[in-house]
């Protein structure tokens, strides 16, 4: 049975450094994580998800997709 703490643990689970040390990630690899912990979110909850509880985090996709990209604001942490 899925738990809620299990949201969250995916989500960090989700999180990618590039080489300059900024932390960033998208929205199926955040997807991906969720169904390895019994969870099923479609990309439009995924997102929701995010911008309700990881204020820290920004999008910062090029195009429309729904395949977001999610940068860590300077400063910011993951909560």
């Amino acid at each position: 049975m899925p738990r809620k703490s299990d949201i969250h643990s995916a989500f960090v689970a989700a999180i990618q450094k590039n080489p300059k040390g900024y932390q960033w990630l998208r929205t199926d690899d955040f997807i991906r994580e969720l169904r390895a912990r019994n969870w099923h979110f479609s990309q439009a909850d995924a997102n929701d998800w995010i911008e309700r509880y990881q204020d820290f985090f920004v999008d910062k996709t090029p195009d429309h997709s729904e395949n977001r990209l999610w940068m860590l604001r300077n400063m910011g942490r993951v909560l």
